[in-house]
C-alpha cells in the first residue's frame, strides 16, 4: 500500500498464515487452484501513530490486495488439456518438478497425497499431511494401487503430481469387488474398518464411506467413479542393486 508523505510510519514484517502442502480444496474449485502448495507472504503492521492516519478503507483495501496477490501466487489452472493421458488411460499433471532421479523397481517411496470422488460430489477422501503421516509402498510391488505405482514410478523427490484415475479404468483405481478390496484384517478400534489389500487406505471412516459408495454403488456411471490425487513424492529408500 502506497503511504502519504508525512506520514512517518514504520512497517514490520510479519509472517503470514501458511497453506498446507496439501491443502484442502474441493474438486469443483481446482480449475483455478491447486491442492497441492506452500506460500507465504509478507505482511505489514503499522506502530500506533500511524495506525491513527491511516483509514479503515484504506487498511480493507490493502488487505484485499494480500490476499489476491497471494491467490495468484498459488493459482494453477488445470484445465483438460494441461493433463497428459498414460497409454494406460491414467492422467497426470505435474504441478511442481522435483529433483534428482526418478526411483526404480523396488525402491521405497514415501509421499504425502490427498483425493477426493472427482467423479461424484468432490467429497475428500484423505489428507496425510494434516496429520503429517506419509504413505510408503514399494514401487512395482502390490501393496499400491497401479494408479500410484504408475504416477510416482516417473516423479523426482520433491515434485508434486495431479492424477486423475478415470472411472472407466477399474483396473487402475481400487477393485470393485469388495472381496478384493479388503482384507479380514480390522485396522480400526471400533471395528468398522478393515484393512485394504491395495494402498493408498483412507484413514478415517468418513473418508473410507465416500470412497466405497462411489466404488458400491451399481446406479453410478463410469464417470461418478472418478478419482483425484494430488502426490507429493517425499523421499525415496533405493532397493539394494
Amino acid at each position: 500500500m502506497q503511504l502519504r508523505a508525512g506520514q512517518n510510519c514504520r512497517a514490520a514484517v510479519r509472517e503470514a498464515p501458511k497453506v498446507s502442502a496439501l491443502q484442502s480444496i474441493p474438486p469443483q474449485q481446482l480449475r483455478s487452484h491447486s491442492i497441492v502448495q506452500a506460500a507465504s507472504a509478507p505482511d505489514t503492521r503499522f506502530d500506533s501513530a500511524a495506525a491513527d492516519d491511516v483509514s479503515r478503507r484504506q487498511l480493507l483495501a490493502a488487505a484485499a490486495a494480500a490476499a489476491a496477490a497471494l491467490s495468484a501466487a498459488t493459482a494453477l489452472p488445470a484445465q483438460a488439456d494441461d493433463f497428459t493421458r498414460t497409454a494406460s488411460g491414467l492422467l497426470y499433471l505435474d504441478v511442481r518438478e522435483g529433483e534428482g532421479a526418478a526411483p526404480q523397481p523396488g525402491d521405497v517411496v514415501v509421499v504425502h497425497w490427498s483425493g477426493y470422488t472427482k467423479g461424484y460430489q468432490g467429497k475428500r477422501i484423505d489428507n496425510t499431511s494434516v496429520r503429517d503421516e506419509p504413505y510408503e509402498f514399494v514401487l512395482g510391488g502390490d501393496g499400491a494401487i497401479k494408479a500410484f505405482s504408475e504416477a510416482v514410478s516417473t516423479m523426482k523427490v520433491g515434485g508434486i503430481r495431479r492424477v486423475e484415475v478415470p472411472g472407466d479404468r477399474p483396473e487402475l483405481a481400487y477393485p470393485r469387488d469388495r472381496s478384493q478390496r479388503f482384507t479380514d484384517e480390522l485396522v480400526s478400534a471400533d471395528g468398522k474398518i478393515f484393512k485394504y489389500r491395495y494402498g493408498p487406505q483412507p484413514v478415517e471412516l468418513g473418508g473410507q464411506r465416500a470412497l466405497d459408495f462411489v466404488l458400491d454403488n451399481p446406479t453410478l456411471q463410469d464417470f461418478n467413479r472418478t478419482l483425484l490425487f494430488d502426490i507429493k513424492l517425499l523421499t525415496v529408500r533405493k532397493a539394494p542393486r
